[in-house]
């Protein structure tokens, strides 16, 4: 496994019902309209767990009596977050968190592990932090001043006064490809004049069949410093990490693009048909490494298999829904690393403490995955006769719930598990003797809702739809033609979409006034259902004058009352030519 408290949400809630004299009639739980796909419903609660793990900012671990920051972990956290989106304020109270202790992650007893400050640098950028002065501390150069420039290593990061754990001590350095892939997606976030070079150096770890190794050359004398074919054994977390990384890199060249996508198919072809992915060993089919894997996948475009990868996956989410089961409640949203983790959590009630480090690597390397688990068709929620005859039995149709998905339906002192299979799931409830207006509640993942019904026969009209924003569909650099740029608006769903979208810089620039955001182009829109525009923004002033900079890096926020915001980061870059 790689290292990719507030208090936890209980869910709980009473069914209501009212009596009546003459009639009985049915109703449905108030359910709003979903602005988000299921796989939306299980990243939010996955994040709302990781987010309960957080100490003042940091994930506190433990080793027999030895309690200690885990910043590698914690980190991992904010990177999970990032790439789902939405949760730009925990992610820069992590930062926040890691950059006064900065140096007890990289610089230890002596040793300098150059992986973690390159990891620092990338955790640094996506807060929007400066990792020139993270807590006082200069990681570019840190990072850069352990990259050699020497034949035959040029490009090489390395670790610094390492040695080896058991006598006579010799000097080691056990720097990886995975804190290679970090150094390269650091150093090119900063513009490093190295970054080229420890980009290539990553890339030669590659073998012909398209997988990265796990480890560099030990002997750093030998001319051969990259992948030896038929000798180097592929690694599907590597492979993975580096795809991400390379995908993430800004300016990413040609050629390592090509290798993510050469590295991206490979992965395609190690998965088993159940959509998992082992690390080999005795470690066999785990969440962390399907979950690395499926993150890659989706980043490189390979949506099938990144669903196929989150459908497993989702198998090891705790989704203990009130009241069909509450076993591990407050649990829910975490990943185990494996299904049989599940069950001493269930016998003990909760996650036990010897057990909460595997859920959190699981959890946060899986979590980016878990996007893609299928969607369900229509809006979520429940359908029931208007009208039955008291004693009867009634079937209550569940709309909503993606292929997998858990749901519980209850209604009085009936409780029934329902698994959605993509289309309606029908529910079969026995009424009581005598005339009353009944409500059904649907719970998932996202929580539940619950409503009182007046007596009478005349059925209670459906609630308003809430408003929803758009999709945004924008490559990762966008051209600015003059003044102006395009971007594409889709409307998903059977609701409306309208709002505003205001264009941003991604981290604070320096002004005049101190470090702020700079807004750089805002406009409104409504789009119907199912509908699509291409939306043109005007840069204000102040932009145009810093894209004259270069490249700048953003976040478009879509808002609209009733409905949660939602973040799009991309490039904006100014037309040559």
């Amino acid at each position: 496994m790689h290292a990719l408290q507030s208090p936890r949400l209980r869910r709980a809630g009473a069914l209501a019902i009212a009596t009546a004299i003459t009639s009985t009639t049915l109703i449905a739980a108030a359910t709003p309209a979903q602005a988000h796909p299921a796989g939306d419903r299980a990243v939010s609660a996955g994040s709302t767990w990781l987010k309960a793990q957080l100490t003042d900012g940091l994930v506190v671990g433990q080793y027999e009596e030895f309690i200690y920051d885990d910043f590698g972990l914690s980190a991992d956290v904010a990177f999970a977050l990032d790439a789902v989106g939405g949760q730009g304020s925990t992610v820069e109270a992590i930062a926040d968190a890691v950059a006064p202790k900065v140096t007890q992650w990289y610089d230890s007893y002596g040793t300098v592990y150059t992986g973690s400050a390159a990891k620092a640098i990338a955790l640094a950028q996506i807060a929007g932090a400066d990792a020139t002065d993270f807590g006082g501390q200069d990681l570019q150069t840190v990072v850069e001043e352990h990259v050699a420039m020497d034949a035959p290593i040029v490009g090489r990061a390395q670790n610094e006064g390492e040695t080896d754990y058991q006598p006579p001590y010799s000097p080691i350095d056990s720097l990886n490809v995975i804190s290679q892939s970090w150094a390269a997606r650091g150093l090119a976030g900063q513009d490093s004049v190295l970054a080229d070079e420890t980009m290539s150096f990553l890339l030669d770890q590659q073998c012909n069949a398209g997988f990265f190794r796990a480890s560099l050359t030990a002997d750093k004398t030998n001319h051969q410093q990259g992948c030896v074919d038929g000798t180097d054994k592929a690694s599907i977390d590597t492979t993975a990490l580096a795809v991400i990384n390379i995908l993430d890199t800004p300016g990413a060249s040609t050629r390592a693009k090509g290798a993510a996508a050469l590295a991206a198919t490979w992965l395609k072809g190690q998965q088993a048909t159940d959509g998992s992915f082992t690390a080999g060993g005795a470690e066999g089919y785990n969440a962390n490494t399907t979950g690395l894997a499926g993150w890659a996948l989706a980043e490189a475009g390979h949506d099938g298999a990144a669903t196929r990868a989150a459908t497993w996956l989702r198998g090891l989410q705790v989704a203990d829904l009130a009241p069909c089961t509450t076993t591990l409640t407050l649990e829910n949203g975490a990943i185990a690393y494996k299904a049989e983790d599940l069950v001493p959590a269930r016998t003990a009630g909760g996650i036990v403490p010897t057990a909460e480090d595997r859920f959190r690597r699981a959890s946060a390397q899986a979590l980016p995955a878990l996007a893609y688990v299928p969607e369900g068709a229509g809006a979520l929620g429940l359908s029931a006769p208007t009208t039955a005859v008291e004693k009867s039995a009634v079937t209550v149709s569940v709309t909503g719930l993606g292929a997998g998905e858990a749901g519980c339906v209850s209604f009085g002192s009936q409780a029934k598990p329902v698994t959605g299979t993509g289309g309606a799931v029908d529910v079969t409830f026995t009424l009581p003797a005598g005339a009353a207006t009944h409500t059904f509640r649907l719970t998932t993942l996202a929580g539940s809702s619950s409503a009182i019904a007046a007596a009478t026969v005349t059925p209670v009209p459906a609630p308003s739809p809430v408003p929803q924003v758009g999709t945004l569909d924008v490559p990762r650099v966008v051209k600015v033609e003059g003044r102006k740029f395009t971007v594409l608006l889709t409307c998903e769903g059977e609701v409306a979409c309208a709002g505003k979208v205001k264009v941003k810089t991604a981290r604070k620039v320096e002004l005049r006034s101190g470090k702020r955001l700079l807004t750089l182009a805002k406009r409104s829109y409504s789009l119907t259902p199912g509908g699509e525009k291409e939306l043109v923004l005007t840069l204000t002033k102040p932009g145009r004058k810093l894209l004259s900079d270069g490249k700048v890096k953003v976040k478009a926020v879509q808002t609209v009352p009733g409905a949660e915001r939602s973040v799009t980061k991309f490039w904006l870059k100014a037309a040559r030519g």
